[in-house]
């Protein structure tokens, strides 16, 4: 009998310490927006290369070698020092993504094998919080980024207008 009763204390902590079904829709959420939001990082990357590109092209083309003034929130400013402040927000928050794409990773396999632990659903919480923080962000850096191409007449060379 006792052996029935040991048996039944281990099943039940081995299911106790398995996420719940909630915490399973949880991470399949987080990693559903984890990788639009990884995409949408990429393109916002790649975007910004290409029209910092064409500003450096734009440059040579005229021979100038002055920033290219613009107003930017009623302020005075350049077209250099706007895609340069934009370019360094960007590049950080890469460098946090990719570290926090290793947590998600981490927490995938902790689930999948069975391992999950109270850390865990707190992990869980605080990585579900960085990816809507770092896609409010990309939202925002993408809009400005458009300003930016209007503001300093950047146009790509396939463009028809």
């Amino acid at each position: 009998m006792k052996k029935y009763i040991a048996s039944f204390l281990l099943i039940g902590l081995i299911f106790s310490c398995s996420p719940s079904e909630q915490k399973v829709d949880k991470l399949t959420n987080l990693l559903a927006e984890w990788k639009t939001t990884s995409e949408m990082i990429g393109d916002l990357s790649n975007e910004l290369g290409d029209q910092m590109y064409l500003l450096e092209s734009k440059k040579e083309d005229s021979n100038g070698s002055e920033a290219i003034p613009i107003s930017v929130n009623g302020e005075a400013s350049n077209c250099e020092t706007e895609y340069a402040a934009l370019k360094e927000k960007v590049d950080e928050l890469i460098v946090v993504w990719q570290k926090n794409s290793k947590e998600v990773e981490d927490l995938t396999q902790r689930m999948s094998s069975g391992k999950w632990t109270a850390e865990d659903d707190g992990n869980l919480d605080g990585l579900a919080t960085e990816a809507k923080k770092a896609k409010a962000n990309v939202d925002l850096w993408i809009i400005k980024l458009n300003e930016l191409k209007t503001k300093c007449e950047l146009q790509s060379e396939t463009s028809n207008s």
